[in-house]
């Protein structure tokens, strides 16, 4: 613990010397000290503090985020490759020729002589995000909301992504998100990656549920479909309400390029896992928030948000299941690696979590054992 306070102390004091000069002329600057969220801790990849200084006699006071990148070190990222200096430019760019709602980005750095990785900075965005821990249909602000508000945060938040797939990216200056211009559709770039993410993934174990899902989704793929930003970990718990409206729209790690209908089918069935009480049985499942707009209100309204019906709403929460079922296991291989899961048990929750059980669910296939 000493030491992780000392390094904490030392980047501070780095960071305080490299926010002087990208601020310039300031006088008396002065951070608070850096807090994680949750109280996570050092190693947490996001970072608060709150600048105060003097500019041309002004006294100014600016609550920032610090978003670090994974330890280069770290044995088990949960994706294969993590690019900060994307997220930034994506967000920047947004934030500089769209209505779509973004914190105002300040500096990246990729030097990684203060946090020991690449890092930006943006400003912080004051209200409310509902929680994954503990889930927000049982406690936290929404939950304790009234049914219109809770109606009146889910269409804002359809709606902000809503902004981001009717943008002619392109015109946006987010050409460098396109895919290798080879001839191959989004999809098929998307499917080609998700093979090479589920080897890698799946640590030389057999996953059958996420195997034949590939093979299904390479079988079914739409064609023709337009392309849009997708967003990519699109969720309500990746949004900043105030007065349950959408402020911002946050953590793009899995931003690319391709129908919006990919980022619909996660918001959906990131929604059912939520509802579905973390895979331990009936007894737990959830009961939908009074107010909370079903699902196939949801894709209807969508389609009319961005000026065409949802056609292929069941294929897209597929899509979704395979690639959170991927990231289910990196995590679980990350709880044994952390300590926190004996080994024994990883390769069961591996094959049946909450995630696989309700994409087992949506496929029409038995639970996964």
């Amino acid at each position: 613990m000493k030491e992780t306070e000392e390094s904490l102390r030392a980047c501070q004091q780095k960071f305080h010397l490299w926010v002087q000069e990208r601020l310039g002329e300031v006088d008396d600057l002065r951070l608070s000290e850096f807090t994680a969220p949750g109280a996570s801790g050092f190693s947490n990849a996001t970072l608060f503090t709150t600048l105060s200084y003097r500019q041309h006699g002004e006294a100014i006071t600016r609550r920032i985020v610090i978003r670090i990148a994974p330890a280069s070190r770290d044995s088990y990222p949960v994706f294969r490759s993590y690019d900060i200096p994307l997220q930034y430019d994506v967000m920047k760019a947004l934030g500089e020729s769209s209505d779509v709602p973004v914190p105002r980005m300040l500096w990246k750095e990729l030097d990684t002589a203060i946090f020991g990785e690449v890092f930006y900075v943006m400003e912080h965005i004051e209200g409310q995000i509902p929680s994954d821990n503990p889930p927000y249909p049982t406690e936290g602000f929404v939950k304790d909301a009234s049914p219109a508000q809770r109606e009146a945060m889910w269409w804002s938040g359809l709606e902000a992504m809503a902004r981001l797939h009717r943008l002619d990216w392109k015109k946006a200056g987010l050409g460098f998100l396109a895919w290798p211009d080879d001839g191959r559709s989004a999809i098929d770039h998307y499917l080609a990656k998700c093979e090479q993410d589920l080897e890698w993934a799946s640590a030389g174990r057999e996953q059958p549920l996420l195997e034949s899902t590939l093979e299904w989704l390479k079988r079914n793929k739409p064609v023709g479909e337009p392309e849009a930003i997708s967003w990519g970990d699109a969720r309500v718990g990746n949004q900043i309400f105030d007065d349950f409206k959408v402020v911002a729209i946050i953590d793009w790690e899995m931003v690319a390029i391709g129908s919006p209908e990919i980022d619909l089918g996660w918001w959906l069935f990131v929604d059912k896992v939520t509802m579905a009480g973390g895979g331990l049985g009936d007894a737990y499942v959830r009961p939908r928030l009074e107010g909370l707009p079903s699902h196939e209100e949801s894709v209807e309204r969508y389609g009319a948000m961005i000026g065409r019906p949802v056609r292929h709403s069941l294929y897209y929460q597929v899509f979704a299941g395979l690639r959170f079922g991927i990231v289910m296991l990196r995590l679980m291989q990350r709880l044994v690696f952390d300590g926190t899961l004996p080994a024994e048990y990883c390769p069961l929750l591996e094959r049946n979590n909450a995630v696989t059980q309700t994409l087992a669910a949506i496929r029409g296939l038995p639970p996964p054992e």
